[in-house]
């Protein structure tokens, strides 16, 4: 991404509602496979919603956005729950992930296809990955967010099953809350 990426997504932040948003309903469906301890990441955390999420379980998270702005939201949400959260300031495009390995990886709405290999590599052992992301039916009702960021009809279980240290727990796709998104779960080998 650039600095002009960056720009973007902190007016997007700095013009929004104050504090960050609720974590995706749909969690509460996996969340036993989720662990209630260790080193979590959140990937395109912006405000921090899946993150803190995580934080509340117990997890030791570092959040990771692009913008300074959207992470200094979490930031002070985590502080004013008294909860630990560590923030870093990456264009997953350019620069390496922070160091793990993490027992959960998160990455709501972000797509990058060559970051699954990288976050295979970064997952502990029976660490497990959590992804969302709208697939291009979405469009079919919304203008936003635009096709580049859009998942193929099942690109991401495709992605994802062709990687050998995943396995796939949990996976569906399809007309959630008026946006067409597919979720996937898979844990390392």
């Amino acid at each position: 991404m650039s600095d002009s990426a960056r720009q973007k997504w902190d007016a997007r932040y700095r013009d929004r509602e104050p504090g960050p948003s609720s974590a995706p309903g749909w969690l509460a469906e996996i969340e036993r496979e989720i662990p209630a301890n260790g080193l979590a990441l959140d990937i395109a955390a912006g405000a921090g919603r899946g993150a803190l999420w995580l934080a509340r379980r117990g997890l030791e998270v570092v959040a990771a956005d692009i913008s300074p702005v959207g992470l200094a939201i979490a930031q002070e949400a985590a502080a004013e729950e008294g909860l630990d959260l560590r923030t870093e300031v990456i264009d997953f495009e350019e620069d390496a992930l922070p160091g793990g390995p993490f027992d959960v990886v998160t990455c709501f709405n972000y797509r990058q296809r060559s970051l699954f290999p990288v976050i295979a590599d970064a997952l502990a052992p029976a660490g497990v990955v959590v992804v969302e992301l709208p697939t291009v039916q979405n469009l079919e009702r919304n203008a936003h967010p635009s096709k580049r960021w859009l998942a193929e009809d099942n690109e991401l279980l495709s992605d994802v099953s062709n990687l050998a240290a995943l396995r796939v727990i949990y996976y569906r796709e399809g007309w959630f809350d008026d946006r067409h998104v597919a979720r996937l779960v898979a844990q390392k080998r």
